[in-house]
């Protein structure tokens, strides 16, 4: 038996955080319930996956290596969850949603093969191990994993795609959690084209990559799920957007009188209780305030004002910031300072909508205010000429 080892004590860190976390993220008393209990089959999973890699690297036997085949059919078991747990938090009616057996074929097959070599003796078992007589079969499990996880990483792109352009219809901010799982999709693909390359390579120009090898990237992808559990401890809560737009004949829901009346009420919302300048603001709060549903809300500014509730709310925030500027605040308090008072809530959205809203950034035209000596309003003016201008030279 080997000594005990830096790796070994890196591993059990792994194991023991990953039981902890499952554990806890069950005992959040929030509204991600459903999509927590995905999260902690998922880490525990990652767990058994450690678990397999440690047993592998220290106790490496064969009738231990005939165990481990075995564990390795989590690999068809993580794209599912993980398509599961993402529909569960971030759409609403789909809070209990579920995937039908069929997804889990691969998995029963590969339980069924592990099966069938646990039957072999550690003799016989090595003796076709070094006959090469499971090398097809390995290689075909292996690059079914690799087709599998493709597979449902980009569903996974498809469902973040759709929830990045429906919450810009529900919501007026950004959300920490949508910045990380892009983060999280971009390493995942990053993770399974090293597993790509390295499958090629061993199979196809029997060529072995030290740094780039099936148990290398799973110990990764295990760790990786870590960060998504500790990332649900800080940020338990994702604002939920419909999954598919629901079809409404407005026509015959909002009449001409009542859309005047849904603009004059929105106008005093806006410019006078100045309600944008509430960082979480939603669709649906604001809604409430109207008296009427979110569906004629989000109709009326998508057809009648072609804006998306992010960009009708931000615009004002923006227009806002360039009055606290006429008011020469920004000698006293920092840009961001201003911005984060004016309802963004972070500098790189404030940038963002600044910039879509003024074709410029905000230190740039803070420069052209005091080096011209003009208002804002002068150069926001101006601004609407020059494009209005271009427009009709156009």
């Amino acid at each position: 038996m080997q000594s005990f080892t830096f790796i070994d004590l890196i591993l059990f860190l792994g194991i023991s955080q990953g039981v902890f976390l499952a554990v806890t993220i069950q005992i959040i008393k929030d509204k991600n319930k459903e999509a927590n209990t995905i999260l902690s089959i998922i880490l525990l999973l990652s767990v058994l996956m450690l678990s397999g890699r440690m047993i592998f690297f220290r106790f490496l036997t064969p009738r231990f290596l005939q165990w481990t085949i075995l564990i390795d059919a989590v690999i068809f078991v993580f794209g599912p969850l993980c398509y599961m747990y993402f529909r569960r938090l971030s759409f609403y009616k789909n809070e209990g949603f579920k995937l039908s057996w069929q997804h889990y074929i691969p998995v029963i097959f590969h339980v069924l093969f592990s099966i069938y070599i646990l039957y072999f003796t550690p003799v016989e078992f090595m003796d076709k191990i070094s006959s090469g007589f499971f090398q097809i079969p390995f290689a075909i499990i292996e690059g079914a994993g690799i087709v599998s996880n493709f597979y449902y990483w980009r569903l996974n792109n498809r469902l973040l795609k759709t929830y990045i352009k429906e919450e810009k219809n529900v919501i007026s901010y950004k959300q920490r959690l949508m910045s990380f799982f892009s983060f999280f999709q971009i390493s995942i693909l990053i993770f399974i084209l090293f597993w790509m390359i390295s499958f090629l390579s061993q199979n196809f120009f029997n060529y072995f990559i030290p740094f780039i090898s099936y148990d290398i990237v799973w110990a990764v992808i295990s760790v990786f799920i870590y960060v998504i559990g500790y990332y649900s401890l800080k940020e338990p809560v994702l604002f939920r957007v419909p999954l598919q737009k629901e079809k409404i004949n407005v026509q015959t829901r909002i009449k001409k009188v009542q859309i005047a009346a849904l603009e004059k009420e929105l106008d005093y919302l806006m410019e006078k209780e100045k309600m944008f300048l509430k960082p979480d603001l939603t669709l649906r709060e604001l809604s409430e305030h109207l008296n009427t549903s979110t569906h004629n809300v989000s109709w009326y500014l998508n057809n009648v004002l072609n804006s998306n509730f992010y960009d009708y709310i931000n615009r004002y925030r923006v227009q806002e910031f360039l009055t606290r500027i006429e008011n020469n605040q920004h000698y006293h308090h920092t840009i961001f300072a201003i911005s984060l008072d004016v309802g963004f809530n972070s500098k790189s959205t404030f940038n963002k909508a600044f910039k879509q809203e003024m074709k410029d950034t905000p230190t740039n035209y803070i420069k052209q205010v005091n080096y011209l000596g003009a208002s804002p309003r002068g150069i926001q003016r101006k601004h609407d000429l020059n494009i209005s201008r271009q427009a009709s030279e156009n």
